[in-house]
């Protein structure tokens, strides 16, 4: 498996250098490196002395640098990430939906949108030590389907980072069939996985799923969770879902998500 170069947009803001720990982290279990960028729109005043000093904060790591990548800040991430296979995005995101977002958090949304690949987002809660406390991946979804779509991800970055591999489905109390049948529900994601010798099920009784997931998550505990994003736009469904970015907002650890076609 090819280590993976972790590619972290900078606007000079202390949240956005929240993510660069985490890329380090990930980068040195994984043996790879971290590229910092920045583009030219509401960047850094001096971006290459200022993406050298974020990178001289840690010694020993293997960072590289590349200013005003492009005018703007998600076209910037899609042009970096895009030019290698083994480049993937990490950036933080409010986790917050609707009007309230900052700027990161549309820029976020906008990567998410346009791209294919996984990307890691970093939530204001995510842990410093999220990779030497973690010891799993924490696949969270919510049909059978989904898991189709989570299964390969979630398992090849457990195999990456030398974690295991949960599965975590939330239900409603008040959806008595699954209840009462829970077999019926997670048996065939269990399969999709790969079968009981290779991930855990859990299934989650919850009115409140994002809660619900981020409590396991801490329980386990997770050093990644990862999540299908949907891909939609407006009001009436963000991107990245309301369970996920609810997620986010919580969670202790980066969430992985992965493009969930329309």
């Amino acid at each position: 498996m090819t280590p993976a170069t972790y590619v972290v947009p900078l606007d000079s803001s202390p949240f956005a250098e929240s993510a660069v720990p985490v890329a380090v982290a990930l980068a040195e279990r994984d043996g790879g490196g971290v590229l910092l960028v920045s583009a030219s729109y509401r960047g850094p005043l001096e971006p290459r002395t200022y993406l050298d000093e974020v990178a001289a904060r840690y010694p020993g790591a293997t960072i590289d640098t590349m200013p005003n990548v492009a005018p703007l800040p998600a076209d910037a991430i899609l042009k970096v990430v895009g030019e290698a296979d083994d480049r993937v995005a990490c950036m933080t995101s409010h986790g917050r939906g609707g009007l309230r977002w900052s700027m990161l958090g549309s820029i976020a949304e906008e990567v998410v949108r346009r791209t294919d690949r996984p990307m890691l987002l970093v939530g204001r809660h995510c842990r410093d030590d999220f990779l030497t406390r973690g010891t799993h991946v924490l696949a969270c979804v919510d049909a059978p389907e989904s898991a189709g779509r989570i299964a390969p991800v979630a398992l090849e970055w457990a195999e990456r980072l030398g974690l295991r591999t949960d599965v975590a489905v939330v239900v409603h109390p008040l959806d008595v069939d699954h209840v009462v049948h829970p077999d019926a529900l997670v048996d065939p994601i269990v399969e999709t996985f790969g079968g009981a010798e290779r991930v855990h099920a859990h299934l989650l009784t919850s009115s409140y799923a994002a809660g619900a997931l981020v409590d396991l998550a801490g329980d386990l505990p997770a050093a990644l969770m990862a999540m299908n994003c949907s891909g939609r736009t407006g009001l009436a469904r963000v991107a990245l879902g309301s369970v996920t970015m609810a997620v986010l907002h919580l969670a202790a650890c980066p969430v992985l998500v992965a493009h969930d076609p329309l």
